[in-house]
């Protein structure tokens, strides 16, 4: 699982699918937006803003929020990485190397003449993508990515017209007269040459004023190259200009009266229902900034995330009938938010089925980034397969440990083991003791990228877990905690006994409920500092896992071969109270958020089981 601050998206705004295996990853791009602003004299307001995405830099109108232009020199794709690429794709003239495309299953549009067509009879890309707009391609349901290289003038148009596309299906009569004049006449150039550009059927008095204006929004371009700084130059920026000076050329500071501005938007998420989850911040009200977004989103508003202040959230359930629980959320975002860290338990974040906020009074230390990723993990369906994936992932990670401590007490024991000296004793037990931690702690950290609270590497929170703690004593008692076979229980060995099993302690609950548990914390609803108590999935599988090694896969140094029926016996005796010690053990590391107290817990289930073998034997 990687860090959310930096929390892929390719769909959805800026944030990245979870991948299988147990692992969510939190690293990846719901963009930052500049501050919108006004452009300077002309009365317009700016809609265009520039995010941060894993893949680079993107291009965004707050009239268009589903649509995404990317905007690079290295975008050439072939027509099965374009494919690749997913649902909802447009490439611009050359960002897409293959012939002009409209796949309207895949909802894929490469808008183009290559090599491969006669551009005598083909369209500028400009051209083709007014035409797609007006023949009714959907830009508002889902999310779309637009790729192109070059930000030529009909790059720019097209871009403009993908954009504006809501605006582009009511154009007044004087706006009409405003860009479709130059959208053809830079399309005839583009396609067949400047000669051709004065046949292309515009009255002589308005093609020569089409050509003056086309020839102002081409100068900057032509000083660029010129001074050889195209290469160079930021490209997305300069294209956000451009659009800027186009709006100059179409819109009057009228025509956007009902223009409804959030002052930052960070990126959506989508949360399955066709609807999305926006994370912005405004210093107005939720309501009106629900009302502004709404004039955007429409329908598809499901979830708003606005920060008042830093640190502060106010969460909105915008679609009250979606089936879309807050409470879910809730949960998700207490499991990732470092400062929930349940001093005091009332320190989370919460509220009603509409309404909440970050935790009081310090905020939330989740970034913009993190809490739309969180959302969109929170309302994704988990198919049944990935849940199998997770757990098999998580079973996998606990039968390389434990082979990998077999091996080390085998390469031992042939190795550097004194003569005479008896298998399964104190020596061998920490070695394997050693390799588990080892091993834990490194899995730990790759998969955790430092998220480490989530697999419960933190401080101690909590009190009422104590409760637990007789319970974990019998089941030690059963036989729930790792011993050595040949134990020796005189003075003089008592201490490197202690040793060993202390470290066995730590080994089994960074293992078990430390990584295993927080492989698969994610995926179902766990106890909470001073919660319901109940008897979460990730707690049984752990524990089912705890069982299942402490029965078979260490049976070398507890029980010894051969493996007679009392063996057997007495290995599913100990298998059931370890079950029984890994309940409890579980339940301590959810109710204090932390792998420690449960150590504590084992290590006094250790002393207990030393104490009753002495009993025995005396």
């Amino acid at each position: 699982m990687k860090r959310l601050d930096s929390v892929e998206e390719q769909a959805g705004g800026g944030f990245d699918d979870l991948p299988s295996g147990g692992v969510v990853p939190f690293r990846a791009g719901l963009g930052l937006t500049q501050s919108p602003e006004e452009p300077a004299g002309t009365g317009l307001p700016d809609r265009y803003e520039i995010r941060e995405r894993e893949d680079g830099r993107s291009l965004h109108c707050g009239e268009a929020p589903g649509v995404a232009v990317s905007i690079n020199q290295r975008h050439q794709f072939s027509e099965a990485e374009a494919r690749r690429l997913g649902e909802r794709v447009v490439f611009l003239d050359g960002a897409g190397q293959f012939g002009p495309v409209i796949d309207n299953k895949q909802q894929l549009y490469n808008l183009d003449h290559h090599q491969d067509c006669l551009r005598a009879f083909t369209l500028a890309t400009c051209e083709q993508a007014l035409i797609m707009v007006l023949k009714g391609l959907d830009l508002d349901q889902g999310d779309w990515t637009v790729y192109a290289n070059e930000p030529d003038l009909d790059t720019l148009f097209a871009i403009w017209v993908l954009l504006n596309h809501r605006r582009v299906r009511q154009l007044t009569p004087v706006q009409r007269d405003a860009i479709l004049p130059l959208l053809h006449l830079e399309g005839a150039i583009d396609a067949n040459g400047f000669e051709i550009g004065a046949h292309c059927g515009l009255p002589q008095e308005l093609l020569t004023a089409e050509k003056a204006r086309l020839d102002v929004l081409h100068r900057r371009e032509l000083d660029l190259k010129g001074a050889g700084g195209w290469n160079e130059a930021d490209l997305v920026e300069y294209s956000r200009e451009m659009l800027l000076a186009i709006d100059q050329l179409v819109y009057q500071p009228s025509d956007f009266d009902d223009y409804a501005r959030v002052e930052q938007v960070y990126g959506h998420v989508d949360i399955g229902g066709n609807k999305v989850a926006v994370v912005c911040r405004d210093s107005s009200g939720i309501y009106e900034v629900e009302q502004r977004l709404k004039k955007s989103w429409g329908d598809r508003l499901g979830v708003i995330a606005l920060e008042r202040a830093a640190g502060q959230y106010t969460l909105r359930r915008a679609a009250s009938l979606a089936g879309i629980d807050l409470a879910q959320a809730y949960d998700k975002l207490n499991l990732l938010d470092p400062r929930v860290d349940g001093r005091p338990p009332e320190k989370r974040w919460g509220g009603s089925d509409e309404i909440g906020g970050s935790p009081r009074p310090e905020g939330t230390a989740l970034t913009p980034n993190e809490i739309g990723k969180i959302l969109r993990m929170t309302y994704r369906r988990v198919r049944p397969v990935e849940d199998l994936q997770r757990h098999a992932t998580a079973a996998l990670w606990v039968l390389l440990l434990i082979l990998g401590a077999a091996a080390s007490v085998a390469s031992w024991r042939v190795f550097f083991a004194p003569p005479g000296s008896s298998p399964g004793d104190a020596t061998e037990l920490a070695l394997a003791a050693a390799v588990i931690v080892a091993g834990s702690w490194l899995l730990t950290r790759k998969l955790s990228s430092g998220w480490t609270w989530l697999f419960g590497w933190r401080r101690a929170a909590g009190r009422d877990w104590l409760a637990m703690v007789p319970l974990v004593l019998v089941g030690a008692a059963g036989g729930g905690v790792w011993m050595p076979r040949d134990a020796a229980l005189d003075p003089l060995s008592l201490g490197a006994l202690a040793g060993s099993m202390a470290l066995a302690a730590v080994a089994l609950e960074l293992c078990f409920r430390g990584l295993v548990h927080g492989l698969l914390v994610l995926d179902s609803p766990v106890q909470t500092v001073a919660g319901r108590w109940f008897v979460s999935v990730p707690n049984l599988a752990s524990s089912a896992l705890y069982a299942f090694a402490t029965a078979v896969a260490t049976w070398r140094w507890i029980a010894g071969p051969p493996l007679g029926l009392a063996h057997l016996q007495q290995l599913a005796l100990w298998a059931a109270a370890a079950f029984l010690a890994g309940l409890a053990l579980g339940m301590i590391r959810e109710r204090s958020l932390s792998v420690w107290p449960g150590v504590g817990a084992a290590i006094l289930g250790g002393a207990v089981r030393v104490a009753i073998e002495i009993f025995y034997l005396t």
